[in-house]
């Protein structure tokens, strides 16, 4: 005689939420009703430069205006990375995010980049490493792809919450377990009528292809008036 069984279901851990909700509310965020900014951009690869104009008005609402000369591949990478700078920024409460999922907490190993913290039912299979208030470590999957952010450093504002300063983002096949690209990252941040704007963003990416060297500096911020885009979305859940 055979027995079913079943797995039981993962209780949701109110701590881990706790830890992460704590993380979220130390990292700085643009003020309820943010409507976006506008600034020059001058965007150099491998030496070679190009300027022009950025209107952000959303993650998802990009406009990029005469960066004449590049080409689709690169205007591709301003449009992510801009998008996930004001993407990771725009304002969100945690329960329309993180808030959202089931949590567990790992083994309280003394791991160097903190506790770990585990989304069961996210659809990025996400897991975090949190240590005094900040988020070290993010780990997501999206299709074949696993990729891991590691947070080395943070600016520190004067009301106590935090920006990331540098961080990197390394890349694997899911299935064969090689790692097949990794970003290094180093961004700062210009304070405009209060409000903290992404100011540069430096990004070295070593892979098959060898290394190259990208980086974006905004210059003349200005606020934009109006009505707000909506917040992120899982689509721009990435880095940074």
């Amino acid at each position: 005689m055979t027995t079913a069984t079943t797995d039981a279901p993962v209780r949701n851990d109110q701590e881990a939420h706790a830890l992460l909700r704590d993380a979220h509310a130390g990292a700085y965020r643009f003020p309820e009703g943010f409507a976006g900014f506008e600034a020059g951009l001058t965007f150099t690869q491998d030496g070679q430069t190009t300027t022009g104009t950025v209107r952000v008005r959303g993650p998802r609402a990009i406009e990029l205006e005469s960066a004449e000369g590049l080409d689709e591949v690169a205007l591709g990478w301003l449009r992510q990375e801009l998008g996930s700078m004001a993407g990771h920024r725009w304002s969100a409460p945690y329960e329309a995010g993180d808030g959202r999922w089931t949590q567990t907490l790992g083994p309280d190993d003394g791991h160097p980049l903190g506790r770990q913290v585990l989304i069961h039912d996210d659809p990025f299979a996400s897991s975090y490493r949190v240590r005094d208030g900040r988020i070290g470590q993010v780990n997501r999957q999206m299709g074949s792809t696993r990729f891991t952010i590691t947070i080395q450093g943070h600016q520190t504002l004067a009301d106590g919450r935090t920006l990331p300063a540098a961080f990197s983002v390394a890349f694997w096949d899911a299935e064969q377990g090689r790692l097949t690209r990794a970003d290094v990252y180093a961004d700062r941040y210009a304070t405009v009528n209060g409000v903290e704007l992404p100011a540069a963003r430096r990004v070295a990416t070593a892979s098959d292809d060898g290394l190259t060297v990208r980086e974006l500096v905004l210059s003349d911020h200005r606020l934009l008036d109006g009505e707000a885009e909506t917040g992120p979305t899982d689509a721009v859940r990435r880095a940074g």
